[in-house]
């Protein structure tokens, strides 16, 4: 029999005046009328939300959320800090350093409000935990570590089985840039989008293909040798401290349209899910639609821009 998820709980202390002033500056844009805008942030008020991953994006999303006025949050993450950790992370600094992500992340949510319920998974996102942290969520994000397989696929299968879950969404930064994605019912599931067995020891190409069919589009500089030498030698993924923000917004906005329902015509342009992602990049001001096919969207990036240049060293 496997094992009961571990839970730390935080109910919330509801105030409703207090509530209804400090999400007042939200109202304008949730409807079209008065009518609907309290609507829509009643129905944010009443929404579970799931984060899988309290890291750079997953921990400013918490908080993000609980600012919306969303006032139910389960977070999972089984990692704790470290100081590469503080470049770019909620929580993260001198004083948190070996203490688990999900942990802190709920405790700064709840510095700043009590009228947010809180459920912490601190084992992360496992076979025996998915289908709790999934269960009441209208919507679910994933945003655990991109060389995950079996823990998240386990956390889509959930999703997959879910009657209440609305949809799934995602977002990796990699260079200047950020994407968002997003699973929906029926649709592609992540194992078709990744095609890699699920408890198969990755190899050298394995990790490759999870690199290009979640991050896709290349910076303009360095050159993609230059990032996989830096990853050797480092050992992880390289992430820009002024990214994940980006990222967040992302997020946030798509799903209060979502929460809202509102993610539809007139209201917005639906973001088609995958293998369809949304691309925003800060350095170069691209920003479109593409799909995750197993090749570059801009193989010819830095190429292009920087053959034959004799580029100066900074000064």
């Amino acid at each position: 029999m496997l094992k009961k998820a571990r839970i730390i709980r935080h109910d919330a202390k509801f105030d409703e005046n207090f509530y209804w002033n400090r999400v007042n500056r939200n109202g304008c844009f949730l409807g079209v009328d008065e009518a609907q805008q309290k609507l829509s942030q009643e129905k944010l008020r009443d929404s579970v939300v799931g984060i899988a991953g309290c890291g750079g994006i997953g921990g400013l999303l918490a908080m993000t959320l609980a600012r919306l006025g969303v006032c139910h949050i389960k977070l999972a993450d089984p990692d704790s800090f470290e100081a590469s950790n503080i470049n770019r992370q909620l929580g993260a600094g001198e004083k948190t350093l070996g203490r688990n992500k999900a942990i802190v992340v709920g405790e700064v949510v709840r510095e700043m409000v009590s009228d947010v319920t809180l459920e912490v998974f601190p084992e992360g996102i496992q076979t025996h935990t998915a289908e709790e942290f999934v269960d009441g969520c209208d919507l679910v994000f994933d945003q655990t570590d991109v060389y995950l397989i079996t823990e998240r696929y386990a956390l889509h299968d959930a999703f997959q089985k879910s009657e209440r879950t609305k949809c799934m969404l995602a977002s990796c930064v990699w260079g200047w840039g950020a994407n968002i994605y997003k699973f929906e019912k029926g649709g592609m599931t992540l194992k078709d989008l990744f095609q890699i067995p699920e408890g198969k020891k990755l190899d050298k190409d394995d990790v490759e293909k999870l690199i290009v069919m979640q991050l896709n589009y290349l910076p303009r500089f360095p050159d993609l040798k230059g990032i996989y030498d830096w990853m050797g030698d480092v050992g992880n993924v390289p992430i820009n401290a002024v990214t994940p923000p980006l990222s967040c917004y992302m997020l946030a906005a798509r799903a209060a349209l979502v929460l809202c329902d509102l993610e539809k015509q007139p209201y917005c342009e639906p973001l088609p899910p995958v293998p369809n992602y949304y691309w925003y990049d800060s350095a170069t001001w691209h920003s479109g639609i593409h799909q995750f096919d197993g090749n570059w969207v801009n193989p010819d990036e830095h190429e292009k821009h920087f053959q034959g240049q004799d580029v100066a060293e900074p000064a």
